[in-house]
């Protein structure tokens, strides 16, 4: 298939069922037997488990390992470093005006680990006839790990000079290395902005809107955003992104949402990734993924998903029967 000049509707819709967006957590590190920074180092082990899962989880797209702290990492926050689940961060440093004034913007090509992410990147989409999936934080959520949500939140209303100054710097941080994830050989980004959630529509409409539409127009690549929890009082806001995909929680209602969505976007999820993907049996996982298939049915902008990344210690049996029950689904037949 020569997805490579094709636009995501156009792929979604170049075979006659539905397409599987698998998103992971570290389930990948059982099959090559390593920490996680052993792959973050490693391109050739990123490109040894993006082998291993597309054989075992044979989605409609590849990854490597998810690495959503780089950014923040590499201008020198102190992380947390599990050996087997993803880093988080430990302190927030950048909480002053001076303090982000200080920093340049990061070059991925030269900083820190941020080249042998790009290398790996470029590896897996060489060797792997799929189109390559990552996804990276956006900018609000880059500046909640640089400065904390609770200094964010309450600089938003007693010193909005501060968040204007943090935000603009973390716009140009997070475009400059999703041009660069684009040029390493990613076809499909998306853009996580989970601390957003908690904004009010009119400061999100302010401060997250126009800085990830900022990122976005930079790049040439299939494009997606994803917002964790309820997410109804953004809805309309996120659809005006300039994407080609909306990503949503397990928490939405997508029989609800696909009434007010544009036909030109695909919206994407949102399979229970905690209490069915982590906890369910496989016949569970087959009856809610029936169902939601069930009611998707006369859509054609529809990609099924997990609502988030599946919990590290997911029973593969569950990620597989979702897989398989997606992409045994033909819609003209529904059988």
């Amino acid at each position: 298939m020569n997805w490579h000049n094709m636009t995501l509707m156009e792929y979604i819709k170049s075979e006659n069922r539905r397409f599987f967006l698998t998103d992971l957590g570290t389930n990948g590190l059982k099959f090559v037997d390593k920490k996680v920074y052993e792959v973050y180092n490693s391109p050739e082990t990123q490109l040894k488990m993006a082998e291993r899962l597309d054989e075992e989880f044979p989605g409609d797209f590849i990854y490597p390992l998810s690495d959503g702290n780089i950014i923040s990492e590499s201008l020198g926050v102190k992380l947390l470093k599990p050996d087997y689940d993803f880093p988080s961060p430990l302190e927030h440093k950048f909480t002053t005006i001076e303090s982000i004034r200080n920093l340049e913007i990061p070059d991925p090509y030269s900083l820190k680990r941020m080249p042998t992410n790009l290398k790996s990147q470029n590896l897996i989409s060489s060797n792997i006839d799929k189109p390559l999936y990552v996804s990276i934080f956006g900018p609000f959520t880059l500046a909640v790990q640089l400065a904390g949500a609770t200094h964010l939140l309450r600089e938003i209303i007693k010193n909005k000079d501060f968040v204007i100054e943090i935000l603009e710097y973390t716009k140009n941080a997070v475009r400059e290395y999703a041009k660069a994830v684009v040029k390493a050989g990613v076809k499909y980004m998306s853009i996580a902005e989970p601390a957003s959630v908690t904004l009010s529509p009119e400061n999100f409409r302010e401060l997250v809107l126009p800085r990830l539409n900022y990122v976005y127009d930079s790049v040439d690549c299939w494009k997606q955003l994803h917002i964790c929890g309820d997410t109804w009082k953004f809805l309309d806001m996120m659809i005006e992104t300039n994407t080609d995909a909306i990503s949503l929680d397990q928490i939405m209602n997508m029989e609800e949402v696909i009434k007010h969505f544009p036909n030109d976007k695909i919206l994407v999820g949102n399979l229970d990734p905690i209490r069915l993907i982590g906890k369910g049996t496989p016949e569970e996982v087959n009856k809610k993924t029936t169902e939601l298939l069930d009611k998707m049915e006369p859509y054609d902008n529809f990609m099924m998903a997990f609502g988030c990344n599946a919990p590290n210690d997911a029973p593969d049996e569950n990620i597989k029967e979702a897989i398989r029950v997606t992409k045994n689904r033909f819609r003209d037949y529904g059988n």
